[in-house]
């Protein structure tokens, strides 16, 4: 693994190792007051920073995974977005997200349970202690049942049971590389209901958009409705970042399914810094040259 911690003088910085299917040649730099931890689970090497612009961080083997200051985005993004498509989600799965910020969210709504299963248990140790800002008390909430373990077998035990799937996973390298396969997908799909819907971090739309293209495509192969998207996040390889989400429900836009997530949303009282139901729908929006290099 390459070094990604640099002294210049007085300066201390965390330079971002490549991330899988990179196409920029961008190598992110951040500001470092100092570093908090810095060690290695069976799984991959765990570090946090503390920073100058964007608080403190999480780095997995390399890769920047959270921030403090715009992690809100992401995790409203990926997980408000799939609640508020399904009319009633009570039963849901997250897998990853050892942060805690993607349970945070989901708890938010009156649901009846939610599992989630994290392969590597020192990252929950580790973020708990240091960014407990992210999860605030959602590892405590009785809701909850948390699980460490392995997410592909983990999906394999349940069919026809989930109303809502989200996969909070790090980039397709290391724990995560076998997570984005179409076969993996397939068992995602049968593990959610009739009318179930799944939500996918799917890379980013500056660097990464092969990446994002494959994940689109095979989402396509196996549910007849998959939206893209799209939020700036600027912790995030340059920013334009990318969810997928799929369904067998229909996730067109109409102005009767506006005015309906609006009445639910109101309704809900919930507080959020990003999402909001126009956001919902226009987050869908691609500019014409994404748009083609994600359908070409």
């Amino acid at each position: 693994m390459k070094k990604n911690f640099w002294i210049f003088k007085k300066n201390q910085w965390f330079f971002e190792n490549e991330v899988p299917f990179d196409e920029s040649e961008i190598v992110i730099g951040i500001k470092v007051k100092r570093r908090l931890y810095s060690g290695k689970s069976p799984y991959q090497k765990i570090e946090f920073f503390d920073t100058f612009s964007f608080g403190k961080i999480l780095v997995l083997d390399g890769i920047l995974q959270t921030s403090e200051k715009d992690e809100f985005i992401y995790h409203e993004m990926l997980c408000q977005i799939p609640m508020f498509y399904h009319p009633n989600p009570q039963k849901v799965l997250i897998i990853g997200g050892g942060d805690g910020g993607a349970l945070e969210e989901v708890l938010k709504h009156p649901v009846k349970k939610v599992w989630m299963v994290e392969i590597d248990e020192k990252v929950i140790q580790y973020c708990r202690k240091y960014l407990p800002s992210i999860s605030k008390k959602a590892f405590k909430d009785k809701r909850a049942e948390i699980i460490i373990g392995n997410g592909k077998k983990f999906i394999k035990k349940y069919k026809n049971f989930f109303d809502l799937i989200i996969l909070d996973l790090s980039d397709p390298l290391g724990p995560a590389k076998d997570l984005i396969s179409l076969k993996f997908y397939k068992d995602v799909k049968r593990a959610l209901k009739e009318k179930g819907v799944v939500s996918i971090q799917s890379g980013s739309l500056t660097c990464q958009p092969k990446l994002v293209a494959i994940i689109y495509k095979r989402m396509r192969k196996i549910f007849p409705y998959v939206k893209v998207h799209r939020a700036v996040i600027p912790s995030y390889q340059a920013g334009d970042y990318s969810f997928t989400v799929a369904s067998k429900l229909n996730l067109d836009y109409s102005l009767a399914a506006k005015k309906k997530l609006e009445k639910r949303f109101k309704k809900l009282k919930i507080n959020l810094q990003y999402w909001f139901p126009e956001i919902h729908f226009s987050s869908t929006v691609l500019p014409k040259h994404l748009k083609e290099k994600i359908e070409k």
